[in-house]
């Protein structure tokens, strides 16, 4: 899935974002895990350093999120939706309503890395939101 149009009550249309669309599956699915595929290649440590491949940040709790506002920011194209942030905050948010629920941001940039994530829950690629880091 992906972030679209969607039709609104009050506005008449709005943007909703890929992590309201995966927020509002995963309270009915009750998934294990998430998959959000982008253009970098996970949460990176410095906004500045996503274009040559600066350093992931492997693990995020939502008890570390406030910590790591100050690295976290929006996008480097268009973005409606709120940006690498917004994104993050959003997944905590989900891993901490949902038990046992583990978030994965990897790039979509790399062939066959979907693919691999998706068959290998335990593959280290991009960053992993949960809402703990005991396994």
């Amino acid at each position: 899935v992906y972030g679209d149009v969607a039709l609104d009550e009050v506005r008449g249309g709005t943007i909703i974002s890929t992590e309201e669309i995966f927020a509002w599956l995963a309270r009915r699915l009750k998934p294990d895990r998430i998959v959000l595929a982008g253009a970098v290649p996970g949460v990176m440590r410095s906004e500045s350093r996503q274009a040559d491949g600066g350093q992931v940040i492997a693990e995020i709790t939502p008890q570390r999120l406030a910590k790591l506002g100050p690295v976290l920011g929006g996008s480097h194209g268009t973005d409606v939706t709120g940006g690498m942030l917004a994104k993050v905050q959003a997944m905590c948010s989900l891993v901490e309503e949902l038990p046992g629920l583990e978030v994965r941001l990897i790039t979509g940039e790399v062939e066959g890395l979907l693919a691999q994530v998706l068959c290998n829950a335990a593959l280290e690629s991009g960053t992993v939101i949960r809402a703990d880091l005991v396994r």
